[in-house]
């Protein structure tokens, strides 16, 4: 382990090695992007030495390390959304000093609500012009997360973008293995919403568990806990203490799995999950048991499309993708409009229809699940190229 704010598989100084840029402070699914990444890389790469630096911080105390390695990576999450370059990976001061290719691994793009108008007017940030240059001209792959961001990449003129999917879209240990379909749902994970605006959807979707499976045991996972910090509101802390105590009535155990990969992994546990954490989705998909994803956002929308997976957008949009247009020319001024006054909605209709879904599955012997495993498999193939590709 190297000093703080830095991690690396070795000590050795003198070998090939990346430095990764990873967002683990505090969200599960954050330690376990950065977990599958090392993963990925120490199997597949053609260095397998690296160290991990945080992507919150600035890098100008580690060029050394830096300029030294033979690429940083920049490993997954929304990037692509405003403060890309200044509070998201805010290495634009230091990029004339980064001499090594920046490659995109993974990243994705984050809008709320992520829908068809956000699609076709986001702009990219100005202030990460200079990183969005180094990211299409470095290496001839810009990976990305889903469909979605690869749209907005192209349309951004990132012309060396390509779909690969999320680093936590894959665990080696199951490569090529046969869904794991349970005869019987004996253990469910569910994951409630983060947004407050999701919390009486969240309890709708406690209660359909709690009448689908009475007999299974039932763990409500809190991917950043309940504890207000310098990383949680006080509003989304109380959110979550509300649904945790609805969630123990309910006779669900509940669990707190911030700050690490380890509750990511107990997963291997369950049978089952349903809810809204796209990480926790990813991560029953890579071992390729089932999953039933609630869009919160664009990041949830993108990966149920990339995908091709079971789930349901948690909300809808008030106003049409051609409406918007018509009625405001500006995306910025549309954006905080919506905002302001919330031309969007959480449809009463999306708990029944995951329920209906669910059934569905269960009794066909879980068709679309295989379905999207399939379509993992061969998204596969884009990520291993890219890797294999790197500097070495």
């Amino acid at each position: 382990m190297g000093a703080p704010g830095e991690r690396g598989l070795s000590q050795a100084e003198d070998l090939p090695v990346y430095v990764l840029l990873t967002g683990c402070k505090k969200n599960a699914g954050d330690f376990l992007i950065a977990h599958a990444a090392r993963e990925l890389l120490s199997k597949y790469a053609p260095c397998k030495e690296f160290k991990e630096l945080p992507s919150w911080l600035p890098v100008t105390s580690h060029l050394d390390i830096i300029r030294s390695s033979k690429a940083l990576l920049l490993c997954g999450g929304p990037a692509f959304q405003s403060g890309l370059g200044t509070t998201i990976y805010p290495i634009t001061q230091d990029l004339e000093r980064i001499t090594v290719p920046i490659i995109s691994f993974g990243l994705g793009w984050k809008a709320f609500p992520g829908d068809e108008f956000d699609r076709k007017t986001v702009q990219p940030p100005a202030s990460a012009q200079l990183l969005l240059d180094r990211i299409r001209n470095d290496f001839r792959y810009a990976g990305c997360r889903d469909y979605l961001t690869l749209s907005v990449l192209k349309r951004w003129g990132i012309r060396n973008a390509v779909m690969t999917g999320c680093p936590a879209w894959y665990d080696p240990q199951w490569f090529d293995q046969p869904p794991r379909i349970p005869e019987k749902i004996r253990n469910v994970a569910v994951t409630p919403a983060e947004l407050p605006r999701f919390n009486h959807q969240s309890k709708e979707l406690l209660q359909l568990v709690r009448d689908l499976f009475p007999e299974a045991r039932r763990t409500c996972s809190f991917h950043r806990g309940w504890v207000r910090d310098e990383h949680t509101t006080g509003t989304h802390a109380e959110n979550a203490l509300d649904l945790r105590a609805y969630a123990e009535k309910a006779g669900f155990d509940c669990q707190d799995i911030s700050g690490s990969v380890e509750g990511m992994l107990r997963y291997e546990d369950y049978d089952l999950h349903i809810g809204y954490r796209v990480h926790a989705h990813l991560k029953f998909l890579s071992a390729r048991k089932p999953s039933f994803l609630i869009a919160e956002d664009g990041r949830g929308r993108g990966a149920l499309e990339a995908t091709s997976s079971c789930g349901v957008c948690g909300w809808q949009t008030s106003l049409p993708a051609a409406c918007c247009e018509s009625l405001f020319p500006s995306g910025k001024m549309l954006r905080f409009v919506r905002r302001r006054f919330g031309a969007y909605r959480v449809p009463q209709e999306a708990i029944p229809c995951l329920g209906e879904m669910i059934e569905q599955e269960i009794t066909q012997g879980f068709p679309r699940h295989q379905g999207s495993l399939a379509v993992i498999d061969a998204t596969r193939t884009k990520m291993l190229e890219m890797i294999r590709a790197m500097p070495s």
